[in-house]
């Protein structure tokens, strides 16, 4: 008796057939080759195999696919999910800070970001008692919206920021007059020196700061694309919000609804100085980098290169 491979492969379906009978029998394997046939005892069974192309399977596949699947019922889920779990893993960042540093604070800027941390640290009791501190760069050139904002956050959750600004410097018609209205024109190094480096130093000298807890992002862009939550050195940093995505931020708003700055409404996905923030389509806020896309418009670096920092976390920051 003589059985081919091929027999041998398929024999299993035919034993429940009488060994003394001709069978013709069609069968859509998924097999190459030609029909074969083979010799089973006395019976003669003449086996016709069909090929089926990739296509013609991938189109059986999507033919059993229900019609009435909900996919975006699914991402929503998912996102639920993933902000409980990030929800988790910033408040327990926010704890280890609190628990272990002495003078652990935050430099609040009131965008996005900055607005779901200052929640977060409502939630674990940290800011009506200031086991963190809040502070506040007063650049002398913010949007007055900025301002009011913060008066109704401070309102909200109880705190007082500790409000830093140029040194010596009480209001913006003295900054004119000693400095010169045009000076982010002239020297941006020395504008950002003035209006923001100094008094974040000199924030962080007298608020005697051990931890500082900041809002910066992996997808802010590539500066910041590696970012872990805590880093270690003389001043420990702590990005609670470091695997978090700008859509997440604002799931966060919405799910709590919290305020947000009025201007996001106008069309800013950032906010920082007047002279140098810009609306941004809101088709293009939650691409990557695109939060802070309307920031620091028609500035370069002395490089040449594009200005994305403002000097404050910059390496040479302290």
């Amino acid at each position: 008796m003589e059985i081919s491979a091929t027999a041998m492969a398929v024999a299993p379906f035919a034993t429940s057939y009488s060994s003394h009978s001709n069978l013709s029998c069609e069968r859509a394997f998924f097999l190459r080759g030609s029909p074969t046939s083979a010799r089973l005892g006395d019976a003669s069974v003449s086996w016709k195999t069909k090929r089926v192309g990739k296509s013609s399977v991938s189109q059986v596949r999507a033919s059993t696919v229900a019609t009435n699947v909900d996919v975006n019922e699914w991402n929503k889920q998912v996102r639920e999910e993933r902000l409980a779990f990030l929800e988790s893993q910033a408040i327990d960042a926010l704890r280890k800070t609190i628990d272990r540093f002495q003078s652990p604070t935050f430099p609040c800027a009131l965008i996005t970001g900055d607005v779901v941390i200052l929640d977060l640290l409502h939630r674990v009791g940290a800011l009506s008692d200031q086991k963190v501190k809040i502070i506040f760069i007063d650049t002398l050139h913010l949007f007055p919206e900025t301002l009011e904002f913060l008066a109704e956050v401070e309102k909200r959750y109880e705190f007082k920021a500790h409000r830093f600004q140029a040194q010596g410097i009480s209001n913006k018609e003295e900054y004119d007059a000693k400095y010169g209205s045009d000076l982010f024109i002239r020297d941006i190094d020395e504008y950002d020196r003035i209006c923001k480096v100094e008094p974040f130093d000199r924030a962080l000298k007298t608020l005697e700061v051990d931890a500082m807890i900041n809002g910066r992002r992996r997808d802010h862009g590539a500066e910041r694309a590696h970012l872990q939550i805590f880093e270690a050195g003389k001043m420990a940093k702590v990005q609670p919000l470091a695997f978090w995505e700008f859509r997440d931020c604002w799931d966060y708003l919405e799910k709590y609804k919290l305020p947000y700055h009025p201007l996001h409404d106008q069309g800013y996905p950032s906010v920082g100085d007047i002279q140098t923030t810009m609306p941004v389509p809101r088709s293009q806020w939650f691409e990557y980098g695109g939060e802070r896309s309307g920031r620091f418009q028609g500035l370069k670096n002395k490089d040449g290169s594009l200005k994305t920092e403002c000097g404050i976390h910059v390496p040479t920051a302290k």
